[in-house]
């Protein structure tokens, strides 16, 4: 190889680390930005399970009342069907 060759090769060599160094700048900001959005995702995926907590504690108390409700009617189904067979008799 001729001088000239060899540096010709060696700016060539230079010019592609420099867009390596270039090619991974531009990597590190995209993962930069994966990381923040992936932290925003996860503090709203945990705002959904402190909301979803929230709905279950509501339904748990609904269905209280449903069975509070299903009762007293089973009573005065009770009551309805006493009247109705003295009312027979």
């Amino acid at each position: 190889m001729t001088a000239m060759n060899i540096e010709r090769k060696v700016r060539q060599l230079d010019n592609d680390v420099s867009e390596i160094y270039t090619m991974l700048f531009d990597i590190q900001g995209t993962q930069k930005r994966h990381t923040h959005r992936l932290d925003e995702l996860g503090t709203d995926i945990a705002d959904l399970g402190t909301k979803m907590d929230a709905v279950q504690t509501r339904l748990t108390g609904v269905e209280t009342t449903m069975d509070a409700v299903e009762t007293r009617l089973t009573g005065v189904e009770t009551k309805i069907d006493e009247v109705l067979d003295i009312l027979r008799s």
